[in-house]
């Protein structure tokens, strides 16, 4: 493509390239308070005006792409057709087109919330768009979005506020009125170099290299969403589902296996550690566990795995499980469901399940009826108290006098 494009390069296109480039380079460099994208567009087209560089080769001109005639005055005002039956065809596109353009408004948004340092909150970019796309329907305007040339643009030309949207608005209506006809010979490669020049701002490849030393999947995501958005150029949008579709896929891959550790403590230690990290031996009658992550549908089935592993390796010596919930914050029914059957199972064949530090989803369990069903004095607000609960029910002083966990008992 580049080889090919390097063969039928147009000079004078290339020549309105390079000088709209040094002017916006220049001025940025040596006087960075004056509007260089402006300076650049003025200059670019007098010169093209001056050369007759829109004109075809064959009428004596340059034959370059210039911007040409602008339609003048605002689409007037009009009322919707409310029509059922094309709604009914329309619901699902309607939806899909929305989707899309919040997924990729909101990339654009978060990319210049990095750049700006400022607090992005994605449900007033939801309702802004929403608006924008209700009054744009009385003009006969096409499904607004966010554009990223544009967005760019705009921040590189000082933007800090929304309000700036507001100005660009006014200036752009004065100029549907009045100053289409000097737009005219404004050559097209100026256009293309401003936007360049703005988006280019906005390609910085350090935070991927420090994804991929943090986390490789987040990089790799990141890579194929951007090589993906040049390839469907000009679909954006192509890319940013696909990049997102990754982005969750990623995240149920990440959930789908939480951390579930057995735990154990130093003699004479209070602290309950990882019980394999530290190497440190585990009691056969009581175990500790702790499952670190929301349980739901995606992962429910692994801690249920987890548990019944447990018992099968521990085979008639277990009694009781405390199950450690602190970093558990979320539940949905498909956990509730298996937390049901699991207690149910384990009761019937002689492994009660305590329960400990649930703060985190104790008001789920306490509206599901979780609770109230299975009593609570299966739930404690500390390890130790349900530790010493189960050696109390189970009664065996010689059993408990040999644990590891023994002086966390008395």
């Amino acid at each position: 493509m580049l080889i090919n494009a390097s063969q039928h390069t147009h000079a004078w296109t290339l020549f309105a390239a390079i000088v709209a480039f040094a002017i916006m380079i220049g001025v940025k460099q040596y006087a960075p308070k004056l509007p260089g994208v402006l300076l650049a567009v003025v200059v670019t087209t007098i010169i093209s005006w001056v050369m007759d560089f829109g004109t075809p080769v064959a009428d004596g001109g340059l034959g370059g792409a210039i911007v040409g005639s602008i339609p003048e005055g605002l689409p007037s005002l009009t009322i919707p057709n409310f029509d059922f039956s094309v709604i009914n065809q329309m619901i699902v596109t309607a939806i899909t087109i929305g989707l899309i353009g919040f997924m990729e408004a909101i990339s654009i948004a978060k990319a210049m919330a990095a750049q700006t340092k400022q607090r992005l909150n994605a449900d007033q970019e939801l309702m802004g768009q929403g608006l924008a796309n209700v009054v744009s329907s009385f003009f006969q305007g096409y499904a607004v979005s966010g554009s990223f040339s544009r967005s760019a643009v705009n921040i590189s030309a000082g933007a800090i506020t929304g309000f700036s949207s507001v100005v660009t608005a006014v200036i752009v209506g004065i100029t549907l009125l009045w100053l289409t006809p000097l737009l005219y010979h404004l050559p097209q490669a100026t256009l293309a170099a401003v936007i360049i020049m703005a988006v280019i701002n906005l390609i910085k490849f350090a935070p991927i290299m420090h994804a991929w030393k943090v986390e490789k999947h987040d990089a790799i995501v990141a890579v194929t969403s951007f090589v993906l958005t040049l390839l469907f150029a000009p679909h954006l949008e192509n890319g940013i589902v696909i990049g997102v579709i990754l982005s969750l896929a990623l995240f149920l891959y990440r959930t789908m296996e939480p951390r579930f550790t057995e735990l154990s403590a130093h003699d004479g230690s209070s602290m309950l550690v990882n019980a394999l990290d530290n190497k440190l031996e585990r009691c056969e009658v009581v175990s500790i566990v702790k499952y670190s992550g929301s349980l739901y549908f995606a992962n429910a089935g692994y801690f249920e795995d987890k548990i019944l592993k447990l018992i099968a390796d521990k085979h008639e010596c277990l009694k009781y499980i405390i199950v450690d919930m602190a970093g558990i914050n979320q539940i949905d029914a498909s956990g509730e469901d298996v937390l049901t059957g699991l207690l149910e199972r384990c009761s019937a064949g002689g492994v009660e399940i305590l329960f400990a530090r649930t703060e985190g989803i104790e008001s789920v369990l306490k509206r599901s009826g979780f609770i109230d069903r299975f009593g609570e004095d299966r739930f404690y607000e500390r390890r130790t108290d349900a530790l010493r609960f189960a050696w109390k029910e189970l009664g065996d002083e010689e059993a408990a006098s040999k644990s590891p966990l023994k002086h966390l008992i008395s």
